[in-house]
Formats: C-alpha cells, structure tokens, sequence
C-alpha cells in the first residue's frame, strides 16, 4: 500500500484574521481574529452576541474553539457567540510581554515582577479600549453580523485587570465581562479601593469570574518558580483578591456576577476550565437567572 503525506496550514473552521495598521510605528499593527459558530449551528439569521478577548495571541484559538465544541453538546441550549481575539501584530514573546503591560494596564505604575520589565512604558488601557469601541467593533461587527447591543470583554491575567478595570471604571457599550485571574494586585489593589477606583454608573451587566485555587501563593504554583521570582512576588494572594472584588461588585444590584475559585488550578492552566464554565454561564439560554447563584465557590 503506497502511503502519501502532504503539509498544510491548520485552520479553525469560520474563523478570518485581519491585519489592523493604526500608524506606522512598530506599536502600530494589530492581529483581529474573528471565529464564528459553525455553518448550521445558528437557529436564527440574528446579530450575534460577540465577545472581545484581549492577549488573542494566547487565548484566542483555545477559547474559539471551546465556544464552538460547547455549542455543539449544549443541546440548544447555550447561545452561539462570535468570538473577537485582539493582539499586536508581532510574534516575539518579549516584544508581546512589554506591549501587554503597556495595554492592559490602566495606571502609570509598575512594581515587582514588572519592574524593569517595561519599555513602553504602562497605563495604555483607556486607548486599548477606545481602539476596541472605536476602530475594531465598528469594522467587524457590521461585517459578520455581530450585535453591538450585545458586547462582552474577556481577558486572563493583565487581561482580566483590563476586563474588571472597565467593568467598573468604563463599562458603557458592554453588557458582559468574563475575566479569569485578574491581576488585581496591579497598583497597590487600584480596584480593590472605593475611593482611588470609584463606580461608574452603569446598565446592567453580567460578570463571571474565576481564579485558580492554588493562585493564593506563588509557592504553590506551576511551573516552580525560580527564588528570584518568588521573592519578588511574594505575599501575592491572587484568590484573596479576587474574593474582595466580588463583594465590591455585590454591592452593586445592577451587576449580576457569578466568582468561582477552580479546584487545584493554577495560574498557567486554569484558562481553559475557567473560560467554558464562563460561556457557558454568561450565554447559556434556559434557566439563567434561576441558576445564578451568586456565591463564591472556595
């Protein structure tokens, strides 16, 4: 029997990528992913809901193709959602790192492991978020027939500082936020503070959020760390964080949010985990506000 093998690229089904020019500075080019449901998983010809997911360079494929598989074993029961993955046009993982702590960062602070670690300096998220609201949306969701009534913002780590930071700083023309190990740590706890991080007035809106149960020390997680980098973040207790947050946001009747610390997880693996039960709780169909038990899962 002959046997012949050929070589191709691997490619997610309904999923484009566009290629973004704001300038032309290095800083200035952007990879927009957009994945649809697939052909014949769409029970209506309606805009769909879209969520907008920051870092898409670590994110995107993983979380595109959760929300398709998910949909397709949701028995109807979970609404399709295109997923929009944003990312600076570049390939080097230093060049990403630096550029990350520039966008995703709403102050001008930078400390411990961070410290040295920041050419371009921090504090870039109000622009990060007007280029989402300003450039990206207006381009794709006219496009693929996304909904712009029906807007959500996800993220992981500094992405999930960018996610909550909105949620409570500029949340207007987003309806849901789903962030998963938020560094909240970021500017002496910014968020955690009612006065330095004030409310905005806002409609109403739903929040998942999530954290690994073995974030609340960086002795406890994987891969070891070397001393250094322990050293330099020690006392961090990313679980305690995210539970301050959470009765922050309950004392807000117009925030509907759902916080779960993920058994044994940690920093480097619990995104995928965290980001199915975040679909499926922020754009499940059935028995959503019935099954919303607000509670802090420990």
């Amino acid at each position: 029997m002959a046997v012949f093998w050929s070589t191709g690229p691997v490619e997610l089904p309904g999923a484009v990528r566009y290629t973004l020019v704001t300038d032309d500075s290095p800083t200035g080019r952007w990879d927009v992913s957009v994945a649809l449901p697939q052909a014949g998983s769409r029970a209506d010809s309606g805009p769909l809901p879209v969520l907008y997911l920051l870092d898409g360079f670590l994110t995107f494929l993983t979380t595109a193709q959760i929300a398709q598989n998910t949909l397709a074993f949701s028995l109807g029961q979970l609404r399709p959602v295109a997923i929009v993955g944003i990312s600076p046009a570049i390939e080097d993982r230093d060049e990403l790192s630096a550029r990350r702590a520039r966008d995703l960062t709403p102050t001008s602070a930078a400390g411990g492991y961070h410290q040295g670690r920041t050419p371009h300096g921090t504090g870039g998220a109000d622009a990060m978020l007007d280029l989402i609201s300003e450039v990206i949306a207006p381009r794709v969701e006219p496009a693929h027939g996304l909904d712009s009534a029906d807007r959500g913002l996800a993220g992981f780590s500094l992405g999930g500082l960018f996610t909550c930071w909105a949620l409570v700083r500029r949340p207007e023309g987003f309806r849901r936020f789903l962030a998963v190990s938020p560094s909240l740590w970021w500017d002496d706890h910014l968020l955690l503070d009612d006065r330095r991080a004030p409310f905005v007035t806002r409609d109403a809106g739903d929040v998942y959020l999530a954290v690994g149960e073995r974030e609340d020390s960086p002795d406890r997680s994987w891969p070891v760390m070397p001393a250094a980098m322990r050293r330099s973040l020690s006392g961090l207790n990313m679980v305690a964080d995210l539970a301050a947050f959470t009765e922050r946001l309950r004392g807000r009747p117009e925030v509907d949010v759902r916080s779960e610390v993920i058994p044994d997880e940690q920093h480097a693996t619990v995104w995928p985990g965290a980001v199915t039960r975040g679909l499926v709780h922020l754009y499940r169909k059935e028995a959503q506000a019935a099954s919303r038990s607000g509670s802090l899962n420990r």
